[in-house]
């Protein structure tokens, strides 16, 4: 017949009947129990007010808190939290201080544990290792329309099956979204228009960033396809990130990423409803959302329309000493009784060849240097190693054009 074990309830029951019974004393029951006086005389005090009942384990953790965050102020981050699900601790406590007016927000890891303690917070799994980040020579952005950034967020469909191709284009100083419009596709004629309309709102940057893609960028001289020569056109000095490097772009990207999960899901019933939804979108991005950047202002406080504005006629000039040369429909020039190729994307365009007198001739668009004349049959020109534009001195930043 096997031992019985007597559980922990039953030691306690016991221990009670002999304090109880009068027999022994509290000292003596203690120290055959193994416990402490002080115990012994707790449980005969908890059987005393709540019988049997009191003598289960209670809940260590302490009954009041000194700096319990207040209910009504957890609730605002739970409530910011689900209308900005991509904001995080620095931004919501930013958000209860201008615009719920708390005095005293809770600190960012307060917000955090509250977050994490809702269920809010999604682990990131981390690759193992990390990609290393190869230097860049790109222009750093010094004041409002210095730099735009502008890319096509990835294409999805639409509730009606149509499919919508993001355009985005923003200020890289101020962060301010210039733009994000929904488009049919990546075409160069629908992207030229959109542009267009953001220009005549908020007039024209120094320089444009862009990446390889269609249809910032072609096969052939300078990588220049026929919207970068517009751009170029209307005096905008074109950047290009290196191939397959987004991380030369990563505050757009990083956007892309807010984008993305904030106004794309689920999508839209057709294009028209998902272009008001990218307006409200970005009207909250720069009137609402915080930077750290910015030292958590706004970008619409620090954003302001450029100076400069786009012309519809504009003839790019050269030098006295430069032979110009019109880019027939095809994408020839004739030189010396020849015919050569410069693309299609330069048509209707002027050109400047040089002869310095030291080395082949060279052929120009506006300030960059595409190549260099190369007499053979095939009627082309040698690409340069890279383009070497030569921009404008730097504005001055208290007043910048």
């Amino acid at each position: 017949m096997p031992w019985k074990t007597e559980d922990l309830m039953e030691t306690k029951l016991r221990f009670i009947h002999l304090a109880q019974s009068g027999k022994y004393t509290i000292t003596e029951l203690c120290h055959d129990f193994g416990i402490a006086r002080k115990t012994g005389h707790k449980y005969l005090r908890r059987y005393e007010e709540h019988g049997a009942a009191g003598l289960h384990e209670l809940s260590r953790c302490p009954r009041h808190y000194a700096n319990l965050t207040d209910r009504a102020i957890e609730k605002l981050v739970l409530q910011d939290r689900r209308r900005h699900p991509t904001w995080g601790p620095k931004k919501l406590r930013d958000l209860l201080f201008k615009k719920h007016g708390v005095g005293s927000p809770p600190s960012s890891s307060t917000i955090g544990a509250i977050l994490k303690r809702n269920g809010m917070v999604n682990p990131r799994k981390r690759r193992a290792g990390a990609y290393p980040i190869q230097p860049c020579e790109l222009t750093q952005a010094e004041y409002p329309n210095h730099v735009w950034t502008i890319d096509f967020k990835g294409w999805f469909l639409l509730g009606d099956g149509a499919r919508c191709d993001p355009l985005t284009v923003k200020d890289l100083n101020s962060h301010y979204m210039i733009g994000c419009r929904a488009m049919p596709s990546q075409q160069y004629g629908a992207t030229w228009l959109g542009f267009k309309r953001m220009a005549r709102l908020y007039g024209l940057p120094r320089i444009i960033r862009v990446d390889h893609g269609t249809p910032f960028s072609a096969n052939g001289l300078g990588r220049l396809s026929r919207l970068s020569v517009w751009w170029i056109e209307q005096g905008i000095a074109v950047e290009f990130t290196r191939p397959a490097s987004p991380q030369d772009n990563g505050s757009h990207e990083r956007m892309h990423r807010d984008l993305k999960a904030e106004a794309t899901k689920p999508p839209s019933a057709n294009l028209r409803a998902q272009q008001r939804r990218f307006q409200r979108w970005a009207r909250t991005y720069n009137y609402e959302r915080p930077h750290e950047t910015l030292d958590m202002r706004r970008p619409a406080e620090v954003y302001h329309p450029s100076r400069k504005r786009m012309g519809e006629n504009v003839k790019v000039r050269y030098p006295k000493d430069y032979l110009l040369k019109t880019v027939s429909t095809s994408g020839f020039i004739s030189f010396e009784g020849k015919n050569y190729h410069v693309g299609e994307h330069f048509a209707g365009c002027r050109m400047g060849l040089h002869d310095s007198g030291k080395g082949p001739i060279q052929l120009h668009y506006a300030n960059l240097l595409l190549g260099t004349l190369r007499y053979d049959s095939e009627g082309r020109f040698r690409p340069t190693a890279y383009i070497a534009p030569h921009y404008p001195k730097p504005l001055d930043k208290k007043n910048p054009k």
